[in-house]
């Protein structure tokens, strides 16, 4: 069977797509880049719509689709290229990987679909759906793709902030000077290392759920190779971070919470968005927690890696 990796060129799709073919796998990449990685087929498109990808799928085929908007940003300033690519792009493909009998369909949403309870262990049925430009996008495609009458196998998988490298070979032409991932983690070892020299506090803040791109990548094989249906998954690490642990990872210096330092801005940020400055320092404080009790018991997959481990290991230049 071949793999088809529509979104090719981003950040979880070229690590799928090496991923992929390290293993062995018949991989299709499709993206608007003219090269693909290297051993793969490659389809050139100038949109991801069904008319420019027509004719790409055949009988057999697991398709992924890792492409949309992933910046929340981008997504309000244009919800509607936003709600384009994210939602009903990937119902019009799926449309047309079941028209060619292709086996299955697995779409890359985000646990930002849904808002979880704060300070609660979310699956994936608990919480408010998301309303927001980029997570009320990929909720609404979820639901338009698993309630699809197509025969054809349907997933979604959900993956919590990803990070890290794929430590497989790398395509240097396609993957450049480096994972975006490590080089915020070397930004932001730079930036506390600053702070902590004058502050040895940061903003109390919400723990947040992460995951190693590796392990996601093993749960979407995972996921493809199974024969679940109509299934939505979590893909988070059980351990969880706020932005004390996360400080004194990424900088080698104990930081510690300070409650005072949240009061003082928070009180500034409200003033400003009476203004109409709009910013998400004021969700900081909700904790966001993921559970994968579902990937881990129906697939048994098993992370291995810790966003807390990669963070030190950047500290220490490994």
């Amino acid at each position: 069977m071949r793999w088809v990796i529509v979104g090719s060129s981003g950040y979880i799709g070229s690590a799928l797509s090496r991923y992929l073919l390290a293993a062995g796998e018949a991989v299709m990449s499709v993206s608007r880049r003219p090269e693909g990685p290297t051993g793969a087929i490659h389809h050139q498109v100038e949109t991801l719509s069904a008319k420019d990808c027509a004719g790409l799928f055949a009988e057999g085929d697991r398709v992924i689709y890792a492409a949309g908007i992933a910046s929340a940003s981008e997504c309000r300033r244009q919800p509607g290229m936003a709600e384009l690519i994210n939602c009903r792009i990937p119902a019009e493909l799926l449309g047309a990987a079941a028209t060619a009998q292709a086996d299955s369909f697995l779409y890359l949403s985000s646990v930002k679909a849904i808002t979880p309870p704060n300070g609660q262990l979310a699956r994936e049925n608990d919480g408010q759906p998301a309303t927001d430009a980029y997570g009320g996008g990929k909720w609404s495609a979820e639901q338009m793709l698993l309630a699809s009458p197509a025969k054809i196998r349907v997933n979604v998988l959900r993956p919590a902030a990803v990070y890290g490298e794929y430590q497989g070979e790398c395509d240097s032409e396609l993957v450049g000077t480096g994972p975006v991932e490590k080089k915020r983690a070397m930004a932001w070892r730079q930036k506390f290392r600053m702070w902590g020299r004058f502050i040895p506090w940061v903003p109390a803040t919400g723990f947040r759920s992460f995951v190693a791109l590796d392990d996601l990548l093993a749960a979407i094989r995972l996921i493809v190779e199974s024969h679940c249906d109509r299934e939505v998954f979590i893909a988070a690490e059980p351990q969880y971070c706020d932005l004390s642990l996360i400080g004194s990872a990424a900088s080698g210096r104990s930081m510690k919470n300070s409650y005072f330092l949240t009061a003082l801005l928070s009180g500034a940020i409200r003033s400003l968005s009476v203004l109409g400055v709009k910013t998400g320092f004021l969700e900081v404080g909700r904790s966001e927690l993921y559970s994968s009790a579902r990937l881990r018991t129906t697939l048994n997959w098993r992370p291995s890696r810790r966003y807390r481990q990669f963070l030190q290991a950047v500290n220490e230049g490994r």
